[in-house]
């Protein structure tokens, strides 16, 4: 999956990704033919600690946006990323989502919103949606 977020990633125009300590390898074989490449042209880094590592991603400027189904969760259209200056999207794993630490770490809890009776997409597909939402009506650079 790690490699369908980095395609999605370059595609929408995202400026780095940022993983967990046990995030996937992006180099790993399988993540580099997912990713059509975009492992090599998308900036990363491993942060050592998580979530505790996010506290300086924070302090840099940006706002957390943590994507979850829970319903206290604002709608991404609500959250507006894309009129945010600086947003960091936080994306847990396929089933488990993020932890409660994750959770607590961010600034805002963000949901894709889902037609009645579904209630999560896979964090591949997730992760491309809530890029377009940052990317769309931004300026083109």
């Amino acid at each position: 999956m790690v490699g369908a977020i980095f395609r999605s990633a370059a595609a929408l125009g995202m400026d780095a990704v940022l993983l967990s300590p046990d995030c996937a390898d992006p180099l790993y074989r399988r993540s580099v033919k997912v990713s059509m490449g975009a492992v090599f042209s998308v900036p990363y880094a491993r942060l050592e600690a998580w979530p505790k590592d996010l506290e300086a991603v924070r302090e840099a400027g940006f706002k957390l946006l943590a994507l979850t189904p829970d319903a206290k969760a604002s709608s991404i259209d609500e959250a507006a990323p894309h009129r945010l200056d600086r947003v960091a999207l936080m994306l847990g794993a396929e089933g488990d989502g993020l932890s409660t630490r994750a959770l607590v770490a961010a600034d805002e809890w963000v949901r894709i919103p889902m037609a009645h009776g579904v209630d999560s997409l896979n964090v591949g597909a997730a992760a491309a949606v809530a890029f377009y939402a940052v990317a769309s009506g931004r300026p083109q650079s």
